[in-house]
């Protein structure tokens, strides 16, 4: 399998600054409707969607990575059936889409998992550290500062873990509005839609695991507080 490096910095590169200069016609045009697929699409979402560029920089620590990840995304808002619209015109069939669709999140899915494998074990020590450090708190062993400054580090991962929760979610989301729309033409047991579906409860697995993982972290920082 390619690294999500290989995978979602085209996508970004492409989707974000590239946009509607996409050449590929809409798959198919609705026949009772004159809509396009794509125009179609663009109306059925109504949340958010994903801003993909901090995942790498998110998932590698890469703090650079992520800044430019940011950038991009920041002026590149939009709907979840717009997103969608966009991804479909890369590709001639349906079942093209579909089949990159659960490529990418499966690729979501092997890069959430290292990271809240590193991030498990990162909250481990600073458990301890923190733990420690109020100890000496109490007892006039170490300053304010000293407290302040472990918070502030705390709460810049924190708030790195939940960008990247956001993330996911609104991949999370493209994905379950795809379901939907597809489910409409096709049989709940077609095995595109039962691998898509597959890789989307495993995606929001690791946006629980990484809830979990980012409430431990607030409750640690809580009681550093002074």
């Amino acid at each position: 399998m390619k690294t999500l490096t290989g995978k979602v910095v085209p996508i970004i590169l492409v989707g974000g600054l590239l946009g509607g200069c996409v050449s590929n016609q809409p798959m198919n045009d609705a026949a009772d409707s004159g809509q396009s697929d794509a125009d179609r699409t663009k109306t059925e979402g109504a949340v958010f969607g994903a801003v993909l560029g901090g995942l790498i920089g998110l998932a590698t620590g890469d703090r650079k990575g992520a800044v430019i990840g940011a950038a991009l995304g920041a002026g590149a808002g939009y709907l979840v059936g717009n997103e969608i619209a966009q991804r479909k015109q890369a590709y001639a069939t349906d079942e093209a889409f579909l089949d990159a669709e659960i490529a990418r999140t499966a690729e979501f899915n092997e890069t959430a998992r290292a990271y809240n494998q590193r991030l498990h074990k990162e909250i481990a020590e600073i458990e301890k550290e923190s733990t420690a450090l109020r100890a000496r708190y109490d007892s006039g062993k170490s300053n304010r500062q000293q407290l302040l400054a472990k918070q502030d580090e705390l709460e810049q991962k924190l708030a790195k873990s939940r960008e990247f929760q956001a993330t996911l979610q609104q991949e999370f989301d493209i994905n379950s509005e795809v379901l939907a729309q597809e489910r409409r033409s096709r049989q709940q047991s077609d095995p595109y839609l039962v691998r898509l579906e597959r890789e989307n409860r495993d995606l929001k697995a690791q946006i629980d695991q990484l809830r979990l993982e980012s409430e431990q972290l607030a409750q640690i920082n809580e009681r550093l507080s002074v």
